[in-house]
């Protein structure tokens, strides 16, 4: 046993002097910006200050920001008159130029990284009963970031990702709100599944599109693999995740189809959300 204690001493020694040799060879960087920070995985003072994000008051459904200066109404005038499938909707930031660079350079640069720094801004929305600053080390401290797979009781919150068609899957090779997805069921504890919701046929990109577009593009575009044992999911609180929210359409798409399947409740947690310029004030 003593042996065995001084060789872990010794590769602890080892490990951290070679960190302090990677750390000033190759420093720590804003994943913005890419100017020198202290720690991994953060922004630097400039573009954290310049990232908008997403606080109360806003709407108890969809997370939609509201004036600060009057008086409101725990739902917003949208939810209200269109009541969404899913209960509740959260995002970590406003989609500006800062937050689309992120996913932009996540999708199509590759830099698949960049999915736990997105990840860890979203850490705050999710009802956690642990310390968030510990398990917020946890998911930096972990390399492989691999998700809890294991079963659990239906009471268990199970995370699930908005899925790309399997040739868009093929085309890029990840699906960034997977690897989202991922870190946030590590460092949580939750079970993650993406299996269960799959997307039957690719659609369009929805940019270009009206609301009313991309709904009915995505109408019928999201399917299910259910009965499972170990995995059901009537009775369970889903927790969907996916980059961008633009119009919800895919996400009610998904909330609708999952709720059918007898869930007990859907929580929409995204990377960033549009919202109109005047709403940042």
């Amino acid at each position: 046993m003593e042996k065995i204690s001084i060789i872990k001493k010794c590769l602890e020694a080892a490990y951290s002097g070679l960190k302090t040799v990677i750390d000033y060879a190759l420093p720590p960087r804003c994943p913005n910006c890419g100017a020198v920070i202290l720690a991994d995985h953060s922004f630097c003072v400039e573009c954290w200050q310049s990232l908008h994000f997403l606080v109360e008051p806003a709407c108890i459904q969809c997370g939609f920001p509201l004036p600060r200066d009057q008086q409101y109404e725990p739902l917003c005038g949208r939810c209200l008159q269109h009541p969404p499938s899913f209960d509740r909707m959260n995002a970590a930031v406003a989609y500006d130029e800062i937050s689309r660079q992120l996913i932009l350079r996540c999708k199509y640069g590759k830099q698949t990284m960049l999915a736990r720094d997105m990840a860890k801004l979203m850490m705050r929305f999710l009802p956690i009963k642990s310390n968030i600053k510990a398990v917020q080390n946890n998911l930096l401290a972990d390399k492989n970031c691999p998700p809890n797979m294991s079963s659990s009781s239906p009471q268990t919150p199970l995370i699930i990702p908005v899925p790309l068609h399997r040739w868009r899957l093929w085309q890029r090779g990840f699906n960034q709100a997977a690897l989202i997805g991922q870190y946030l069921a590590k460092a949580s504890g939750y079970d993650y599944d993406c299996d269960s919701l799959y997307r039957r046929h690719s659609t369009k990109p929805l940019g270009h599109l009206t609301p009313k577009q991309r709904h009915q593009m995505v109408k019928n575009a999201f399917g299910l693999r259910i009965g499972k044992k170990d995995r059901p999911l009537a009775g369970r609180d889903i927790i969907l995740i996916d980059d961008v929210f633009t119009s919800g359409a895919t996400t009610e798409s998904c909330a609708r189809l999952l709720k059918k399947a007898g869930v007990k409740s859907v929580h929409v947690l995204c990377w960033a959300r549009v919202i109109p310029q005047d709403n940042f004030l």
